[in-house]
């Protein structure tokens, strides 16, 4: 039984990736059980065709119960989303219009298309799957209203041919809103979804990235640099005498200060990098592909950028300096050991004078 259970499992998730969206999987789920199911009732219908001796519709009805088998298999071995919702639709589509110029089963197939509507929506989303029932729609107004020779067509009365076009109209349309509804509510969640996310890795007063994202941030380059044999370098940097401006001047002059040093930070370093606030007055840069050396340069340019800005709050005359601590990770060098080393650095400044940065074996200070 749970062999069967795996089984049945992996064929509904056949072609679903790990990089995948949570979205993207489940539709790719959804698709494989509709095939699945879709496989079976046409499977099934082509039996009791057969065994009526129906053995056009039970042809066509055995091709489509095949046909609805490629989609999962294409999904599995080319990984093409489209691709294989693409083959499951206009199949669909294809047994749809057979129905409705044969008749299907006692002139009950055009009852079938029905399923048309929900089933476009579902795999093309709102504005394709309006063009799509578009063209469904004027095909089949043109197999259902064509004289009756035109396609060796099943007869109907002409009041069961409006009203079974208005009828599926109408529940294209509902569809179609619904599909309207559901889209929308799906945008403003993930819209929230991501604003929610966002404020959960920025530091609210200075705008850059929080403790939480910076960790993040080094683990991934971390994989990085190990995957491609590079350099990964941190700075601890820490406010000199943070605490005599917070009491001289009030927190607010302080959180002036902090504002003000991001600014400058987020412009001495490159896109690629990143920088945090990593405790009250302590900042984390994170320089990918960067070397001790290229990290030491990049620390006495912050110096010079503040040197050039101060006085940094224009309603008290006071001088803001930093210290700073390097570390350079290389290979499978432990995070934490790399932290703790510029950690180290960063007081060797601070005990050294401060307004100066360390490496390991270097004093760095500003021009």
């Amino acid at each position: 039984m749970n062999s069967f259970k795996s089984l049945f499992l992996a064929y509904l998730n056949a072609g679903a990736k790990t990089y995948n969206t949570d979205e993207e999987n489940k539709k790719i789920f959804i698709l494989h059980l509709f095939a699945l199911i879709g496989t079976l009732i046409t499977g099934v219908a082509a039996i009791f065709a057969y065994s009526n001796q129906n053995f056009k519709l039970s042809l066509i009805l055995s091709i489509v119960s095949f046909v609805f088998t490629l989609g999962p298999i294409t999904q599995k071995y080319i990984n093409n989303y489209r691709l294989s919702s693409s083959i499951i639709l206009y199949q669909v589509y294809f047994l749809m219009f057979y129905l409705l110029s044969s008749g299907g089963a006692n002139n009950t197939g055009p009852l079938w298309i029905f399923l048309t509507a929900p089933v476009t929506f579902f795999i093309c989303g709102l504005r394709v799957g309006i063009f799509n029932l578009l063209l469904f729609i004027i095909v089949a107004s043109v197999i259902l209203l064509t004289p009756l020779d035109a396609f060796a067509m099943a007869y109907y009365p002409l009041d069961f041919k409006l009203r079974l076009l208005s009828s599926f109209i109408t529940v294209s349309a509902l569809s179609a809103l619904y599909e309207y509804a559901r889209e929308s509510s799906y945008r403003a969640m993930r819209d929230m979804s991501d604003k929610f996310e966002k404020l959960s890795k920025i530091d609210p007063l200075t705008q850059l990235s929080n403790r939480r994202d910076a960790t993040l941030v080094i683990e991934y380059e971390q994989r990085r640099l190990i995957r491609n044999k590079t350099e990964l370098s941190l700075i601890i940097c820490d406010v000199d005498n943070f605490k005599k401006i917070n009491d001289n001047y009030g927190h607010n002059i302080g959180d002036l200060v902090l504002t003000e040093l991001a600014n400058i930070f987020k412009s001495c370093v490159r896109t690629q990098d990143t920088v945090a606030r990593w405790g009250g007055e302590e900042f984390l840069f994170i320089l990918p592909y960067t070397s001790t050396e290229q990290a030491a340069i990049t620390a006495r340019k912050i110096h010079n950028a503040i040197k050039e800005k101060s006085p940094l709050s224009s309603e008290h005359i006071f001088d803001v300096t930093v210290s700073m601590g390097i570390s350079t990770l290389v290979d499978e060098s432990n995070i934490r050991s790399a932290i703790s080393e510029a950690d180290k650095n960063l007081y060797r400044a601070k005990n050294s004078g401060k307004n100066k940065t360390f490496t390991n074996d270097d004093e760095i200070l500003p021009d």
